[in-house]
């Protein structure tokens, strides 16, 4: 989806506020190594455009594959050197040496982040993947030759090197010597016999840039020169002797032409590097990107998350989605979980109303869905798991918690209603909205026709809208109303506490009095309360405990005959190894007789040559050869081998498996099922008398019925190698990929039911159903079918295929 108005953002304050859209980023922005780059992480905004977040995403996971492998480049100096840059653009202002080295280590710094980015050639065939990072180096400019020279300009203590210029070298000579003279000077002094007693000390000292002696106070007189201090007791002076004036005059000057000189260095240096401060200034822009884009890098690996498929048909299929800072919570805690939902928004529906009992998590799921939105858009991975995918939204809209205001005088229903009325002026149809309680807060008739009335509104304008309920009405409406979805949140009745899982095509009832038990309610006060329901709404709460009873029931009985369908495909799985095993055992038998054959064949030509020589050998000897007997020799030699090749081909008779050795069998044994050539694990110790048990094979842990004497322990595996085991080839009927096309309803349930069997024994991950369009009753028998099915996780149509609308893929659990 593209804006139509590009300056409008994707969401306003109160959307922010009530997704916490700013806590997320703030969580992000700590991960940052410069303030820099932790502002540009707060200053993030979701993008509507639908290629751009694309390209966004995709560098994200370029740069999590480069982080895989790699610590990350050392970017150093980002806030330091941001306003030296700025100074350096002043005319006239220059670095001191400690910032020139500054600027060095940011420079030097590039090269690193520069073999980073760039780390991705060593990959084959990787180049044109990488290609977002390779445009974000493209960028930089290292310049090592102006860190070289900024180093070399300075020296120990950061002051200027005396090597930066001739000059330079030649005034700090002239300066030591001059300061070498001085102090034999001052020394002098110090050891002069008719000076005894005027010194408070022997050393030689430094007031106003210029040497000194330290003279006792009552002495002074004694010694001519200029006082220039006084110690803090009085007892001292500080005195610049006659013989030293000239001295210090000729230092004073010496370092004057010093300072000169190193400022002159040091404005010629950053006059340099002001040559080439466009340069400077978007090398430090690029550093202050990747700094973001790390910080997001490592926020989403922290959290395991997922480069999500952008959907362009609107379809919404969040699985195993966490909220974002509840995962992040939970890093740091370790009691604490962030128990993950599915938000499934099939392409042509665009409305889901939840409902269900307080505190099921129906608002966590709003908060959840809109989240993850803004962080898709954002060009983030997102916490779900894989396959995941997510339609870009020009708005997200949220009206979310109480909005009641006491300084403006507006009650909670004035609040939320006026809220509401704005979304519905701003809705679209590329607009996202998640309305919490819609409706709510007012007479529950008035409220529920004003909250039909939004759905009808926003559903003709296009929009896709999450939104909470109570009211029975919505949850009629959401179950005839085509485009529209109930979806209940789970609540273990029994225990009163939530599941936080969402049932799709199911609406949930609130439960207030099941929950008010386990809030301390007296149970006569309670009894009451069931009194005092109105009569159609205690048949809609009985209706619906019904239904999500009969729900509960069906699922029961469904798991049963699943577990008998799967001890009957078990049973199928076994024939089906038999044959394999006996077409192995006869294609080696074939095998083994060639090999026989062509043994006897190559002895029978021997012994012929041995024959041949020898006639041969007398001929040549002139000795009586009998060819009569050389003849009786080859047709006895015949017959041996004949005989012994009508042996050989003769059929053998197959021989028994091995009776195995008796031992213990006991409840959680590992054991090794004989005739299927599989390990397996004893689900109940057999009682006496019993000549079956039930034994958990395969990947899948599939139960079925063995008999005692196929069993043996489960180290006699690895005596001698498996040559016969359960496998499912890729074939359209042994469940990776089944067709349906042509059949009817009731034929393709039961073919789908058997190719899941197959699927699931072997251990495969998915199984691929071609069904078609048509009349369009088939893909919806088949998914609802998968809906339902206990080993199934998930399911949807393959992404960019062609015909993929009419193929689901079912994805199965491990």
């Amino acid at each position: 989806m593209t804006s139509s108005n590009p300056a409008q953002p994707v969401a306003d304050a109160s959307t922010w506020a009530a997704l916490e859209f700013p806590s997320l980023l703030q969580k992000i922005a700590s991960l940052a190594k410069s303030r820099a780059g932790a502002a540009m992480v707060k200053s993030l905004q979701p993008c509507p455009h639908l290629p751009t977040v694309e390209r966004r995403l995709a560098r994200l996971s370029q740069l999590g594959a480069l982080l895989a492998d790699n610590p990350g480049p050392d970017i150093v100096a980002l806030d330091e050197v941001e306003p030296l840059l700025n100074r350096l653009s002043v005319q006239g202002a220059f670095l001191l040496p400690v910032e020139l080295l500054l600027m060095a280590d940011f420079l030097d710094s590039l090269s690193g982040v520069m073999n980073f980015l760039e780390s991705n050639e060593a990959l084959p065939d990787e180049t044109q993947a990488y290609n977002e990072l390779a445009r974000l180096a493209n960028q930089l400019a290292p310049l090592p030759s102006l860190a070289k020279h900024a180093r070399k300009l300075v020296g120990p203590g950061n002051s200027v090197s005396s090597l930066a210029s001739v000059e330079l070298g030649r005034i700090r000579r002239e300066l030591a010597r001059n300061r070498d003279a001085l102090r034999l000077t001052l020394s002098g002094l110090l050891q002069r016999d008719e000076l005894n007693g005027v010194f408070s000390d022997q050393i030689i000292t430094q007031r106003a840039e210029r040497f000194v002696l330290p003279v006792r106070s009552d002495a002074k007189g004694r010694l001519s020169g200029i006082i220039h201090d006084t110690s803090g007791t009085g007892a001292t002076c500080f005195v610049e002797p006659l013989e030293a004036i000239e001295g210090n005059n000729q230092l004073a000057l010496l370092i004057r032409k010093e300072k000169e000189e190193e400022e002159r260095i040091l404005r010629e240096a950053s006059a340099l590097m002001a040559q080439d401060l466009p340069v400077l200034k978007q090398n430090h822009a690029c550093l202050i990107k990747l700094d973001c884009l790390l910080a997001q890098a490592f926020f989403c690996r922290k959290l395991e998350c997922v480069e999500p498929r952008l959907s362009a048909n609107g379809e919404i299929a969040l699985y195993q989605a966490r909220h974002p800072l509840l995962a992040w919570r939970a890093l740091g805690q370790g009691g604490f979980k962030a128990v993950p939902i599915v938000i499934n928004i099939p392409a042509g529906q665009r409305v889901l109303v939840i409902s269900g009992a307080n505190a099921g998590g129906k608002t966590a799921t709003l908060k959840t869905m809109g989240l993850i939105t803004l962080m898709a858009m954002c060009g983030m991975h997102v916490p779900c798991a894989q396959h995941s995918r997510l339609t870009v939204f020009r708005r997200v809209l949220a009206e979310i918690g109480d909005e009641q205001s006491l300084d403006l005088a507006l009650s909670t229903f004035t609040a939320h209603a006026g809220r509401l009325a704005w979304m519905v002026k701003e809705a679209r149809a590329d607009t996202l909205l998640l309305i919490d309680e819609i409706g709510g807060g007012t007479d529950p008739n008035e409220g529920a026709a004003l909250a039909l009335a939004v759905l009808n509104w926003l559903q003709d304008a296009g929009s896709w809208v999450m939104c909470t309920t109570h009211y029975h009405r919505l949850k009629a409406y959401a179950a005839t109303t085509p485009g529209v979805e109930n979806v209940s949140v789970a609540f273990e009745e029994k225990s009163g506490q939530p599941t936080y899982q969402l049932h799709y095509g199911l609406a949930g009832f609130s439960g207030a009095l099941t929950v008010s038990k386990s809030l301390g309610f007296p149970p006569e006060l309670l009894e009451l309360a069931y009194q005092q329901l109105d009569e159609s709404e205690s048949q809609t709460i009985a209706l619906l405990h019904e239904a999500h009873q009969a729900r509960e029931k069906a699922n029961q009985e469904f798991m049963k005959a699943k577990a008998e369908m799967m001890q009957a495909a078990q049973a199928r799985q076994q024939a089906a190894a038999f044959l394999k095993s006996a077409e192995q055992r006869q294609a080696g038998a074939l095998a083994e007789g060639k090999r026989k054959v062509r043994e006897m064949i190559r002895r029978f030509e021997q012994r012929l040559e041995k024959i041949m020589n020898r006639v041969e050998e007398g001929k040549a000897k002139g000795e009586q050869v009998s060819l009569g007997r050389a003849r009786q020799e080859l047709y006895e030699t015949r017959r041996q081998y004949q005989a012994e090749m009508e042996t050989a081909l003769a059929p053998q008779p197959e021989k028994p498996l091995p009776a195995p050795a008796p031992f213990s069998i006991e409840a959680g044994q590992a054991v090794q099922i004989l005739h299927l050539r599989q390990n397996g694990t004893v689900l109940e110790t057999p009682k006496p008398g019993q000549t079956l048990v039930p034994v958990a094979v395969g990947v899948k842990g599939v139960r079925i019925m063995a008999e005692l004497n196929q069993l043996a322990p489960a180290e006699a595996l690895a005596a001698k190698p498996l040559t016969t085991a359960i496998r499912v080839d890729a074939k359209a009927d042994d469940g990776l990929a089944l067709d349906l096309l042509g059949m009817r309803v009731d034929e393709a349930l039961d073919e789908l039911d058997k190719a899941l069997d197959k699927a699931v024994l072997a251990g495969r991950s998915s199984l691929e159903v071609v069904h078609g369009l048509g009349s369009g009753r088939l893909k919806a028998a088949v998914r609802e079918f998968l809906a339902s099915h206990p080993f199934v996780a998930e399911y949807a149509s393959p992404a960019n295929r062609p015909g993929a609308a009419g193929i689901t893929v079912a994805k199965l659990k491990d």
